[in-house]
């Protein structure tokens, strides 16, 4: 039987119809199944979410789900039976296909399976026409059965209600709850937000916009609605929670403080909780690094330096300063200068960095400007820079007085600035009495380079040629080494010297005499004073079981007295030594006054002990000790002290007044000679008629003016002599003044008259009439000294006579005491003796105060002396009284050595009279002088004894010495005589050697062998004074000899030294003051003080210290 293709294919095409229809209906029912799964999840979790508002989180688990599920169910049910019906994918076989058709029709069974099997099997079998024939058959069979009908969709309609139960549930909520399902899709499709869950009340945040610029402040404000408000709220940023400010019921608010970042935060309350927010920062335009560069000027000397992050500067002028900027979120910047009105745009070298330079003269503040997108206004800093200016040199002088020569000045200092010094000068300037201004002179100063430096000037007054009359002004000057302005000068002090006249010279004098003579009365008046007030207080403690507050008030008193005595005293000698100073200035001196004057001062120096300040001291510690017998015994010393005291006051205000007479004389007779050649001088003109009439009118009329002034000041000479306890013996010059005024005014008559011939005759008179005077007043002046000097030395011959026998008494009546019983009746005899001594010495006391007021030259120790001897005879004599002869001996002994003491300095004063004597000499028309003959080269202004003269009165005293030594190994008597004798000898050289090496020191030229050879004398003398006579005495004779040789060849070598400079013109460097050499290593020690602080503290902390040392200066 033939195969029959048709059947087949046609068996074929019914089976794919088939396999369409299944896989379409497939589709329905997988339709069915997804909208079932979608909607039942799609409810499912949109109530889950509308009761429990899930996280993010979970809202995003549950999308992620509905998706995924979703997603799988329309790509099981849907996409894969779609797809398969357009036979794409893996379908069901043939075979499949034919077994659920066989299922399907019970008449089909396996019979389509078999064909298709058989079909399958065919080209397998080598006879196939029986297989064909099978299949041709059931193919027949199976023609009729609609393959397509095995599938039946309306089965489906019972899978509908796994679709229509979901629908329906959904339709049904949102028909009855729409809210059910509304809201939690909205949240669940939103699930990167937060939602607040239906609560009672709610945040609003008020605040505009949740933006704010970086580094400010934000203030979040919160308004609370709903039916119940909460107590307290909260915020929670960045995982820290932190409380709401409740401003109100109903809002609360909360500040972000330096805001620098976004912010993302959360608010709630209890369960209640909104949804995250953030605070959006606007970034500012920040500097992060700041550095400038400051290169200083190179005069300063200081190294280049950086800061960072320092805008605020303090630099020296003319500094450039580098300014480098790093920022971040900056796009320009910009730089402006208070003296700037329009910015300066700073370069931009890219990276936020930028760079500007600009040198500093003047303080002055600065503004930098930042600017970004972000905020159109500019971001600005200020700053300010301090100018340390390039400070003028500073200059501190002081001036020294030279003690021994008031022309020369000694000058120190300290020069100083802040960057170093350039020069020094010393400028002068001389206005003349004319009024004739000079140029300006300078010398240049040495001083060290550098910042400070320490220097000093002499001047020598007397080589700038000043006349009476002359101004001079004087200063330093000093300049710094300024690289910026140029160097600049500052001035010290200018200081003044006016070179008086003689007019002003008197005129000064007089007043100062006239208050020296006050101020010494008042301080003779107040010791008296305070005298009687001792005497009343030490009676009180003597009358007074006890000390009492009293007695200390009355002592204080006491001692204020002599505090206020003090300074009167010493406003006196602050005069006095004005005026020896004034008088040592003018051009012509007086040597002898000036000595005398020089003797006086030494007596004013000495008078006003510091022994009499400890005593009252001591009272005073002693009456807080309640010390009383001891408070008696120092009051009664302190009496005896200021009666000394009183009496040298009184001494020196005799003294005082002589001399002030005496000076006053002279005067008189200078300005008679000079009145004198005035006149002559205006003779000549009236003579020759060379000037008008007027003028020699003029002139005449001065000169009688004067001559006027003239007589006036004699009558107040005449009444100022009148005063003294002795007056001099002046000579009266009436009938001479009278003379002179006749003929002065007739020559003024004359002169009216035009009879200039007759006026000149009268103006010769008077010329001749002033020069008479001035001879017969100067003779007579030195005739008065002539015979005052005649009579002191008659009574210090007189006087050293009279202490020699005291002396003599007195050693004798020790021997005697010491050689009696105390209950002898001689022993009642030589106690009288002892009275009788002391009566004796009341005596030469008496003799010896009336002399001191005559003669300068006596000793200031003489008032001590006198005083001491007093005590000892008081003590002595209350001891032999009392049969205490071994104590009284020691008071004796003392009387006899104060005795000797005195003898002594009598002897050393008789000597210097004899000699003062001998070398006085009489001129014609002058008064006394020096032995003519030309100067010796050793004699000081004083004229000093030559070093030689002393060594060889020392060489023939060693001499003496030894015959007395001599005398007593032979055992020739007493000698008491000769002791004396010698040791005044020996007093008296060591005086002379004193007085030369005073003035050798004044000259800078003191010498170690005449220091050495004066104590050797004093140690001689005291053994003399004491009738010690032994081998190391003579020794020590012959060892001063020697040291007074050495010391003549070091004095010639040394002036033939100065010899050779003089003569090669060099100028010889003179000492400087004590006073002056502490100044400098002051000054120099605070300098060296200030170098050791760090180099780089010293910019800031020089000015303090200089301050600080100026301050400690002020109050030392």
């Amino acid at each position: 039987m033939e195969w029959n293709q048709n059947f087949y294919d046609q068996m074929i095409q019914k089976l794919d119809q088939f396999t369409r229809k299944y896989y379409i209906n497939k589709l329905i029912r997988g339709t069915i199944y997804f909208v079932g799964i979608s909607t039942a999840l799609f409810i499912l979790f949109n109530l889950l979410e509308s009761q429990f508002y899930f996280s993010k989180s979970i809202r995003k688990g549950f999308v992620f789900a509905f998706i995924g599920i979703s997603g799988w169910s329309l790509w099981k049910f849907i996409f894969t039976p779609l797809l398969h019906y357009f036979r794409l994918g893996k379908l069901i076989s043939h075979e499949e296909a034919a077994k659920i058709i066989g299922t399907h029709f019970s008449d089909v069974k396996d019979k389509l399976l078999n064909v298709l099997q058989l079909k399958n099997q065919l080209v397998s079998y080598s006879d196939r026409s029986l297989v064909e024939a099978s299949i041709n058959q059931k193919a027949a069979e199976l023609k009729p059965v609609p393959f397509i009908a095995a599938i039946d969709f309306n089965k489906n309609r019972r899978q509908l209600r796994y679709a229509l139960i979901p629908l329906s549930l959904l339709m049904g909520i949102l028909f009855i709850a729409p809210s059910l399902i509304k809201d939690p899709t909205q949240r669940l499709i939103q699930n990167n937000k937060d939602f607040e869950k239906a609560a009672p009340f709610t945040f609003n945040i008020e605040s505009k916009e949740l933006v704010v610029e970086q580094f400010n402040d934000f203030k979040l404000d919160i308004a609370i609605q709903g039916t119940a408000l909460p107590s307290e709220a909260f915020i929670e940023i960045d995982h820290f929670q932190y409380r709401l400010k409740q401003d109100a019921p109903d809002h609360f608010s909360y500040v972000f403080n330096n805001v620098q970042k976004d912010q993302t935060f959360r608010l709630y309350s209890g369960s209640i909780t909104t949804t995250e927010q953030q605070l959006k920062v606007l970034l500012k335009p920040v500097m992060t690094r700041f550095e400038v560069s400051l290169e200083y000027p190179s005069y300063i000397s200081k190294k280049n330096e950086k800061l960072i992050n320092t805008g605020d500067l303090i630099i020296p002028v003319g500094t450039k300063v580098n300014w480098q900027l790093n920022t971040e979120n900056t796009d320009e910047s910009y730089f402006r200068f208070s003296d700037q009105i329009n910015k300066t745009n700073i370069s931009n070298r890219g990276e936020g960095e930028f760079q500007f330079s600009n040198r500093i003269l003047s303080d002055i503040a600065y503004t930098l400007y930042l600017k970004n997108h972000n905020l159109p206004q500019f971001d600005t800093v200020q700053y300010h820079i301090n100018v340390i200016p390039d400070q003028y040199a500073q200059i501190n002088v002081e001036s020294f007085e030279d003690s021994s020569n008031a022309n020369i000045l000694y000058f120190g200092g300290e020069a100083s600035d802040d960057y170093g010094l350039r020069d020094l000068k010393f400028n002068y300037q001389i206005k003349t009495a004319s009024g004739k201004q000079e140029a300006v002179q300078s010398e240049k100063v040495n001083i060290q380079t550098g910042k400070s430096s320490t220097f000093r000037y002499i001047l020598d007054i007397q080589t700038l040629g000043l006349k009476p009359g002359d101004h001079l002004s004087y200063y330093f000057e000093v300049w710094d080494n300024d690289g910026i302005h140029g160097s600049k000068a500052t001035r010290s002090t200018i200081y003044e010297h006016h070179v008086a006249t003689n007019e002003e010279l008197a005129k000064i004098e007089e007043t100062n005499n006239d208050d020296i003579k006050k101020d010494l009365e008042a301080s003779i008046e107040d010791a008296k004073k305070l005298q009687d007030k001792l005497n009343e207080f030490k009676d009180k403690l003597r009358s007074k079981k006890d000390l009492e507050w009293q007695n200390k008030k009355d002592l204080d008193k006491m001692l204020k007295q002599q505090e206020d005595l003090q300074k009167k005293f010493d406003e006196a000698k602050k005069k006095f030594d004005e005026n020896l100073k004034k008088q040592e200035q003018h051009s012509n001196p007086d040597e002898s006054l000036i000595d005398k004057q020089k003797q006086l001062q030494k007596l004013f120096n000495e008078t006003m002990s510091e022994e009499m300040k400890k005593l009252m001291q001591d009272i005073q510690n002693l009456m807080q000790e309640l010390n009383k017998e001891q408070a008696i015994q120092m009051t009664e010393q302190f009496q005896n002290k200021n009666e000394d005291m009183k009496k040298d006051m009184d001494r020196l205000l005799e003294l005082f007044k002589q001399l002030e007479v005496e000076k006053n004389v002279k005067d008189q007779i200078d300005k008679l000679r000079e009145l004198s050649k005035e006149q002559e001088a205006l003779k000549e003109k009236t003579e020759k008629k060379s000037e008008n009439q007027d003028k020699l009118k003029k002139e005449q009329e001065d000169i009688i003016k004067k001559f006027d002034e003239l007589k006036k000041k004699q009558d107040d000479i005449q009444k100022k002599n009148e005063s003294l306890d002795k007056p001099k013996k002046l000579s009266d010059q009436k009938k001479n003044a009278e003379d002179v005024k006749k003929s002065l005014e007739k020559s003024k008559e004359n002169l009216d008259k035009k009879e200039n011939d007759a006026a000149a005759k009268e103006q010769e008179k008077a010329e001749d009439k002033m020069n008479e005077m001035a001879d017969q007043m100067e003779e007579q002046l030195d005739k008065d000294e002539q015979e005052k000097q005649e009579e002191d030395i008659k009574v210090l011959r007189q006087l050293l006579e009279n202490l020699v026998n005291l002396s003599f008494e007195q050693e004798t009546l020790i021997k005697s005491f010491g050689q009696t019983d105390v209950n002898e009746p001689k022993y009642v005899a030589l106690v009288q003796d002892e009275f009788r001594i002391k009566d004796n010495f009341r005596l030469i006391q008496d003799t010896l105060e009336a002399l001191s007021k005559r003669v300068v030259e006596i000793e200031s120790f003489v008032g001590e002396k006198v005083t001491e001897i007093n005590e000892n005879f008081t003590k002595g004599i209350e001891q032999l009284e009392s049969r205490y002869t071994g104590q009284a001996s020691l008071y004796q002994g003392r009387i006899m050595k104060n005795v000797n003491d005195l003898a002594v300095m009598l002897s050393e004063t008789l000597n210097n009279k004899q000699k003062e004597k001998n070398s006085s000499c009489k001129k014609p028309g002058s008064g006394s002088c020096k032995k003519p003959g030309g100067k010796s080269p050793k004699a000081g202004k004083k004229g000093k004894v030559p070093i030689d003269k002393i060594a060889e009165g020392q060489q023939k005293m060693g001499d003496g010495l030894k015959q007395m030594q001599d005398k007593m190994k032979k055992g020739e008597g007493k000698m008491s005589k000769e002791f004396a004798e010698m040791a005044a000898k020996q007093a008296q050289l060591r005086k002379m050697l004193e007085d030369l090496e005073q003035e050798k020191k004044e000259q800078g030229n003191g010498s170690k062998e005449m220091q050495e050879a004066i104590e050797n004398m004093n140690k001689t003398e005291r053994e003399l004074v004491n009738k010690q006579l032994t081998n190391e005495t003579l020794n020590r004779q012959q060892e001063i000899t020697t040291r007074l040789l050495e010391a003549e060849r070091a004095e010639r070598e040394r002036e033939y030294k100065e010899e050779r400079k003089s003569e090669t013109g060099t100028k010889i460097e003179r000492k400087i003051p004590v006073s002056l050499e502490e100044y400098l290593k002051q000054r120099q020690a605070e300098t060296e003080w200030f170098q050791h602080v760090s180099p780089d503290l010293r910019p800031f902390y020089k000015k303090l210290v200089e301050d600080y040392l100026l301050r400690i200066k002020k109050q030392g």
